[in-house]
């Protein structure tokens, strides 16, 4: 299921191969077992220490004879087994590297990754202060149980640090609103708000207010804040196991009103190969994912949105197909479209594939290197009319590796694109004649500390460095005691004129879902916040279309 850890597991992924930062979160992936004996589980909390904004808790585990890093989870007060049991705080993978001693304790001759640095947010502190802290090491293998590791109970989870926060713009400028909380408005468990949100207005004057999950239902109203949510389906996952169709889980998450009654809605398809039984495991992991793009079309308003018969519904993937155990694999579509001039732009974003390629001594090189592109077309209608930003204009065709024999798959990739990583939101400022992106990131970068960034592009293809607005601190600061988590940012402004919403003013919504972590993964809530944009003053002064550019448009 795609939810916020997930989307975290994805971004750090990124980040990592794209070299701007890693601080805390989750593994990227679990490695398969290696070797036939299946010992115990061992290790050892060396500390907590303050490093940067926060403190960490640092020390190994692993299971003997296997060299795959395992889990490693967090508990305050008592053991998970003892009665009563402890309260679990956090969990991460014990996946860095480690000295050879470490080695010899896991009995792993060929040198796995065993060290584990795992954030304890200040969120997590207001809760957990001054309680013993317990680690326990999760077994990958064989018939072995989970187990306490040693230094459990000897350490403190210590008092929240709160740094001082690094200037930020005055932006907020309205109250917190709830548009969709699950405990009160959710038709069925798996009805949350698991994308961005998206608005569009039909041919009737309805607003369709969407966040979509893998079964599709909208907000409707006459108005953005009257949007209620609705319990009737727009659109239903087929669960396909046939990886050439591209129909198993499907989240639509970028929509266009071409005239009111066709709305084009590109899907974000997962393909979960360990439900299809066709994985070494039978549980969702990041290892057996296959992700392509859809295209999708509502002929009504969007009131019910129909798949093409493949392939018509192939909108973009990588150009190689589905390996089992190889992933994470493929691309998605995180942004909505935005239509200036005669194109329609968005972003594609991929992960660096095969697992652990890369540049470095020993590493297979990628077949993918991973990042965001811009992508474009003039006819929204046509999937296959996209094309992809190679450096110099949008030229790059992709390719469906199901459907005849790719003789050059390298020339079908779409390069990264500076600052737009993981960008979840595009809108159009007209004043200035400005793309907007929006990001949210869970983690430190470059750019500076997690929390709320915007960019800006004349052109959409070069992009500024991302600009600090709303640190994850902040956020959390005004929350109840709890453990929280922040995805899915985007810009919708109530006073735009399109009926996709595109365009914004200087004082759009800012939407995002929180998730309870401790209630997860089916306790959200979509807010908006009413933000101002006049702070952008200065970036917009400083925008000019660089040298080289003039085959943007």
């Amino acid at each position: 299921m795609r939810n916020a850890a997930h989307e975290f597991k994805l971004y750090w992924l990124l980040l990592l191969a794209l070299g701007v930062g890693w601080s805390d979160g989750q593994s990227a992936f679990i490695a398969q077992a290696q070797g036939p004996r299946s010992g115990p589980v061992t290790g050892v909390i060396d500390g907590v220490a303050f490093e940067g904004d926060q403190y960490y808790v640092h020390g190994w585990a692993c299971q003997e004879g296997q060299r795959g890093s395992i889990d490693v989870h967090i508990y305050a007060g008592h053991s998970a087994y003892d009665k009563p049991p402890g309260t679990f705080v956090t969990s991460d993978t014990a996946n860095l590297p480690n000295e050879p001693a470490v080695d010899r304790e896991c009995h792993d001759a060929n040198g796995g990754k065993h060290r584990f640095r795992i954030a304890l947010s200040n969120q997590l502190l207001r809760t957990f202060q001054n309680k013993k802290l317990y680690a326990h090491g999760i077994a990958v293998a064989g018939n072995v149980e989970n187990a306490a590791i040693a230094g459990s109970g000897n350490f403190k989870l210590p008092m929240p640090k709160w740094l001082p926060d690094p200037p930020t713009p005055d932006f907020l400028d309205g109250p917190l609103v709830a548009a969709f909380d699950t405990r009160k408005d959710s038709c069925e468990q798996i009805d949350i708000p698991d994308a961005a949100a998206r608005a569009f207005r039909d041919y009737k004057g309805t607003i369709y207010l969407i966040a979509s999950h893998y079964v599709t239902r909208a907000g409707l109203g006459s108005t953005l804040e009257t949007a209620k949510h609705n319990c009737q389906v727009v659109y239903q996952t087929p669960h396909d196991g046939n990886i050439a169709d591209f129909n198993d889980y499907t989240w639509l998450n970028a929509f266009y009103n071409v005239d009111g009654k066709r709305i084009v809605a590109l899907g974000h398809m997962e393909y979960h190969g360990w439900e299809h039984g066709q994985c070494a495991g039978k549980t969702d992991t990041i290892n057996c994912w296959y992700n392509v793009q859809t295209f999708n079309l509502s002929g009504d308003g969007g009131y019910h949105f129909a798949r093409p018969k493949p392939p018509a519904n192939y909108f973009l993937s990588l150009p190689y197909k589905y390996q089992v155990n190889q992933g994470p694999e493929g691309v998605s579509v995180d942004a909505n479209i935005v239509k200036v001039g005669d194109w329609y732009y968005t972003a594609m974003s991929g992960w660096p594939w095969p697992p652990n390629c890369g540049s470095g001594k020993g590493q297979r090189p990628c077949l993918n290197p991973g990042g965001t592109c811009p992508i474009r077309t003039s006819n929204i209608l046509d999937a296959s009319s996209w094309r992809g930003w190679d450096g110099k204009g949008f030229n790059v065709v992709f390719a469906d590796p199901y459907r005849g024999l790719i003789k050059n798959p390298a020339s079908h990739l779409c390069p990264q694109v500076p600052n737009i990583e993981f960008l979840t939101g595009f809108n159009y400022y007209e004043p200035a004649h400005l793309f907007i992106g929006t990001q949210f990131t869970p983690v430190e970068t470059a750019y500076g500390p997690p929390g709320v960034y915007f960019t800006i592009s004349p052109d959409f293809v070069h992009w500024s460095k991302p600009a600090l607005a709303l640190t994850m601190n902040q956020m959390l600061r005004r929350e109840p005691e709890g453990n929280w988590s922040y995805a899915y940012f985007s810009l919708i402004d109530p006073r735009s004129t399109d009926s996709n919403f595109m365009t914004i003013t200087d004082t759009p919504y800012l939407y995002y879902v929180r998730s309870d972590e401790n209630h997860g993964p089916y306790q959200r809530v979509l807010f908006r916040q009413k933000i101002k944009l006049d702070w952008l003053a200065p970036f917009r002064q400083k925008s000019a279309v660089p040298s080289g550019a003039s085959n943007a448009h």
